[in-house]
Parts: C-alpha cells; sequence; structure tokens
C-alpha cells in the first residue's frame, strides 16, 4: 500500500508539473520597456476572401531618433483569438520591404508559443531618420460564424503598438456587404471611432492621434456561411505548451508514456523479493558472521557493521579491545583464538594488521589512523558482498546497479523538459517522468540484487534468529537459565542488527538481573544499566572511527589560499477582435 501510495504522489506531481504551462499561459514578468520611435503614418489594407483566408499589407512610416541605437522593428502578433480558442491566429507568407526594399527578418516564438515575432533589421547596422516599412502577411480563417451568416471581428491596428502613432488609414475589402458596422477604439471600449462603408464591401477607418498601445476594433457582419477551418484542434489556445499542435503525437506521447511506466514498473517488481516465513532459529547459522548476517538480512551494510565483526573477533578470542586515552587499542592474540572466525571476521582483521599478533590504535584525531580505518571499512563492505556473490546467496536484480542510475537520469530529463520546454510541448515530460515516478522505488537500497534461492533460505533463518533477539520476553522467552553466556556470544549479533537494548532488556526481564558486560570492553563504561556499556562501546567506538576517517579527509581538502479585453456572451470591445499583436523598435 505504502508503495502505492508514494508512486501515486509521484505521478500526481508529474502531472502538475506537465500542465504547469497552461497554468502560467496568460501570465508574463516582462515589464515595459522606454520606446524612442514614433509612428507618423499607419497604412494597413485588409483583403478578406469568401473562403476566410486574410491577406493584409501594412504600410508604417517609423520616426526613428538622429544618431540613436535602433536596429529596426519588430511586429509580434498573436495566436490567441478569444472568439475562436480552437484557431491559432498564425501569420503566414510573412514579406518585409523597408523603403521599397526586402528587409532582412528572423521569426521566432515567445511566451510558450503564444506569439510569433519577427525581428526585422539587422544587429550590424541602427536606422535613423523616418524609414517605410510594408509587412505583408496571411491570416487563415478569419470569418467567425454568427447565426446563419458570419462576422468579421479583428483589431485592424493592434493593441500592442510600443509607438504613439500620428495617422492610421484603414481599408476593409469584404467578400459580401457588411452589415452591422461596429468601431471601437481602446480595450475594452465600444465606440469612439467610425467605419463608413456599411452596406458596401469597402470599410474604411481613419483615426489620428492614437496612442501606444491603443487597439482599433472593427465588427462587421456578413450575410455568408463562415467555412468549416480546415485546421481545428482539440483544446485551446493555453494548452499548446502542454499538447502540441497535433492529437496524433499527443496519443504517441500517452502511449510511450505507459510503455516507459510498464518498463519501470517490471523493473520494481522484479526487484521485489516476498518476505520468507521467520521460523524461530536459537542460534545464528553456522559459518555466518554478524556482518554477513545484516547483509543477507537487509541487502544493506551499516556502520554497525564494522564495530560488530570486532566485537566478533574479540568474542571468539581473536583481539583484545581496550579503552584508551582519545581512541581504542585493538591487539591481536595470535594463536590464542579459541574458535574460527569467519571470511569477513579474518578479512577485517587482516586489513587493520591484527589477524596475528599485531596491534592497531584507533585514535580519533590521527590521520593516519583514519587513513587506515577509510580502508578497513571499504575492504570491510566489499568483502561482505563480495562473499554473498561468491557463496551464491546474491545475484544482480533486473538492471542491478543500473537501475537506481536510470531512475536518476530520468528524473533529470523531466525536470529540463518541464523547465525549459525547448519544443513548446511539456507533455514530453511523460515519457521519462512516467519512468521515474513509476520506478521511484528502484531507489531503495538493495533494490539492485536479489537473493538466490539458497540466500532466501539464509535471509528466513535469519529473520528467525532476529525475531528470538528482538522480541520481548513477554512474548517469546528466550531461557536463559545454565547459558548466561550466550547473552554475551550473541551480542555482536544484536549490534549488527540494530537489537542491542531489547536483547538487554530480554536478559533483565528473564534473569531479574543486569546482563554481563563483555570482559573485552568492561572497564571505562559507567551507567545506570551494565547494560548500556553496550550502546556506550559501540557509540563510542563509531565515534573514534569515524572522527578519525575525518580527520583523514581533511587532510586530503585543498587549501584555499584567499492583451485586454475580449469577446464575451457575443459583445463587442476594443480589443477583442482577432489580429491581436503589435510591434515596436529594437
Amino acid at each position: 500500500m505504502k508503495r502505492l501510495v508514494v508512486t501515486l504522489l509521484a505521478l500526481g506531481l508529474l502531472a502538475f508539473c506537465i500542465v504547469t504551462p497552461a497554468l502560467l499561459w496568460d501570465r508574463t514578468t516582462a515589464q515595459a520597456t522606454y520606446e524612442p520611435t514614433s509612428i507618423s503614418s499607419y497604412l494597413a489594407d485588409f483583403t478578406l476572401e469568401e473562403d476566410g483566408d486574410l491577406k493584409v499589407i501594412e504600410t508604417i512610416t517609423v520616426e526613428f531618433p538622429l544618431y540613436g541605437d535602433r536596429h529596426g522593428i519588430f511586429r509580434f502578433w498573436d495566436r490567441h483569438d478569444a472568439n475562436a480558442p480552437r484557431l491559432r491566429r498564425e501569420p503566414q507568407d510573412l514579406s518585409v520591404l523597408r523603403d521599397g526594399r526586402e528587409e532582412p527578418f528572423v521569426l521566432e516564438r515567445r511566451e510558450r508559443g503564444r506569439f510569433d515575432v519577427a525581428r526585422i533589421g539587422s544587429a550590424y547596422a541602427t536606422v535613423q531618420g523616418p524609414h517605410t516599412y510594408q509587412i505583408s502577411y496571411l491570416i487563415e480563417d478569419a470569418l467567425l460564424p454568427a447565426g446563419e451568416g458570419s462576422r468579421f471581428y479583428w483589431n485592424l491596428v493592434p493593441g500592442g503598438w510600443l509607438q504613439d502613432i500620428a495617422s492610421a488609414r484603414l481599408l476593409v475589402h469584404l467578400p459580401a456587404e457588411a452589415t452591422g458596422v461596429r468601431c471601437a477604439r481602446g480595450n475594452g471600449e465600444t465606440g469612439g471611432c467610425e467605419a463608413t462603408g456599411e452596406g458596401t464591401r469597402t470599410l474604411r477607418v481613419d483615426v489620428d492621434d492614437l496612442p501606444s498601445q491603443t487597439p482599433i476594433t472593427i465588427s462587421a457582419d456578413l450575410p455568408i456561411a463562415a467555412p468549416t477551418p480546415d485546421d481545428q484542434r482539440l483544446w485551446s489556445q493555453k494548452w499548446d505548451a502542454v499538447l502540441g499542435p497535433h492529437i496524433l503525437g499527443v496519443l504517441l506521447l500517452l502511449g510511450a508514456g505507459l510503455a516507459s511506466a510498464l518498463v519501470a514498473l517490471r523493473a520494481v517488481r522484479n526487484a521485489h523479493e516476498p518476505k520468507p516465513p521467520y521460523p524461530l532459529l536459537y542460534a545464528p547459522p553456522q559459518g555466518v558472521g554478524p556482518a554477513q548476517g545484516q547483509y543477507v538480512l537487509t541487502e544493506q551494510v551499516h556502520d554497525t557493521a564494522f564495530v560488530a565483526t570486532l566485537m566478533e573477533a574479540a568474542e571468539k578470542g581473536a583481539i583484545d579491545l581496550d579503552r584508551r586515552g582519545n581512541g581504542w587499542q585493538i591487539q591481536g592474540r595470535g594463536p590464542a583464538s579459541t574458535s574460527p572466525l569467519d571470511a569477513v571476521t579474518t578479512a577485517t582483521t587482516t586489513s587493520l594488521g591484527v589477524a596475528g599478533d599485531g596491534s592497531f590504535t584507533a585514535d580519533r584525531d590521527s590521520i593516519e589512523a583514519g587513513k587506515v580505518l577509510q580502508s578497513a571499512k571499504a575492504q570491510s563492505t566489499a568483502s561482505i558482498k563480495e562473499w554473498a556473490r561468491n557463496e551464491g546467496l546474491m545475484t544482480s536484480a533486473g538492471l542491478g546497479s543500473l537501475g537506481g542510475f536510470s531512475v536518476i537520469a530520468a528524473a533529470v530529463v523531466t525536470v529540463l523538459v518541464v523547465v525549459l520546454n525547448p519544443l513548446d510541448i511539456s507533455l514530453l515530460a511523460l515519457v521519462p517522468g512516467a519512468y521515474a515516478a513509476c520506478g521511484l522505488w528502484l531507489l531503495t537500497p538493495g533494490s539492485g540484487t536479489k537473493r538466490t534461492a539458497s540466500g532466501r533460505e539464509l535471509w528466513s533463518q535469519l529473520g528467525g534468529f532476529h525475531r528470538v533477539l528482538s522480541t520481548p520476553s513477554s512474548q517469546l522467552r528466550f531461557d536463559f537459565s545454565g547459558r548466561k553466556e550466550l547473552y554475551t556470544a550473541y551480542l555482536p549479533w544484536a549490534v549488527a542488527f540494530g537489537v542491542a537494548d531489547q536483547w538487554a532488556a530480554k536478559y533483565r526481564t528473564e534473569i531479574g538481573t543486569e546482563p554481563p558486560a563483555p570482559a573485552y570492553f568492561a572497564t571505562g563504561y559507567t551507567g545506570t544499566h551494565t547494560g548500556n556499556h553496550v550502546n556506550q562501546m559501540v557509540n563510542d567506538f563509531e565515534r573514534t572511527v569515524d572522527g578519525a576517517i575525518s580527520s583523514y579527509q581533511a587532510s586530503q581538502r585543498p587549501q584555499s589560499s584567499g492583451s485586454g479585453g475580449g469577446f464575451s456572451g457575443g459583445g463587442f470591445s476594443g480589443g477583442g477582435g482577432g489580429g491581436g499583436g503589435g510591434g515596436g523598435s529594437w
């Protein structure tokens, strides 16, 4: 259940990230900029065909300052039309002349694909004085359905021009006689200008002294049916940055996302191991040490594995542990060992140089000791995993160690796609995102390995021994009578399993006295309960090891030297038609 909840939460977060462009669609962080130019003449000629195509020629005279830094002008078109949310007002067949000659321009998209921007001019040249630009383009499906007829509702002067316009002369050629002609000057206005020619096929609007960012909008009804657009989308314009331009692409991405999720779920399933039964076991399995048992039981090597291994060596008489000053003295006892050691314990004592009668001092302030301990811990961890593989107890599961890496890589790609959205299709993030969300459990420790049949059998035995050490006496008694020495014998296992407190409490409850302190670290510790010796010793030894390693690592670090308005419910207002956009200089 926990796995399902986490996966669903991750998928929910992914869905929110994918739709974020739609939530932020109408927001912008751009600030108003100073515009040093003005427009002395704005002539626009609109020819509307019966099939809905609108051909536009804008002839604009721009007054540039002398000795200025302007390179030209820019013209932008708003693809969004509130009256036709499934259409995109995209300019086509764009051409630009300056003073009668072709002028270079660069066409790009801005604001998550909402605006088409033509940057006209050259970055290597500046423009001074008056210049006349002629901008020609085509907009498809400009006619809107209106009852049995159609309506032309358009911003003849878009509301995004940053320049003041001294004079605007606007001509509209229609495919039929116009009725119900209206003209509005300014965003949200319903009047302020006059369009002449009602009842004819040609409308004219003349305005003077038009402030910057002030649209001129007309509406005219025509007695012809609006043609059915060829390129209608199933979603409004704000979803374009999420879904892209085509339904086929959406379906392909949804299919790819589902496939990546199934791949991740299969990998998780292959990595998951059902827990076996834990029959009670009153002694550890033969030939296995505490650190090995910890790894087979949890598929992890914890920090306690190292100290538990040394405690096991001391318990078996191979070494002596003596608390001295700011650290620990580890002394090998040579042939005095009373019991054979497991492979990992032998490898650990060898790496510390105490396998025979050698000695090692673990001082938390010693750089050299830290170097040795760091190497010994790494070798101990490696020997544990190597032992499990060589004994046929563990094998790689699914992608092995690459499973977690693949999830991290997929998550990174998902974040990059969501943040950058380079193709203006955030749904692309679904493919890596679904893999990352459904494969989160590949990041958990042990997901890259899987126990074999013999490994599962040993897992079951270790789980049973763990139950005996950790279960309170009120639920499961151990019967220490005549076998009190087993408390200290099993203490390294309790430390490795992280149940030393429970093991001490079990002894205390059943025997009625404090548990005995192992002879190899009995001196130097005091507490309310003798059983506290275990925690004190383990914590102190781990602090010593960590401190020594930290001293060594510190010595290895390099030293430093020092548009508003709209069409609503059939209403009319300025700036609410199609043809939104504007321009300025750059």
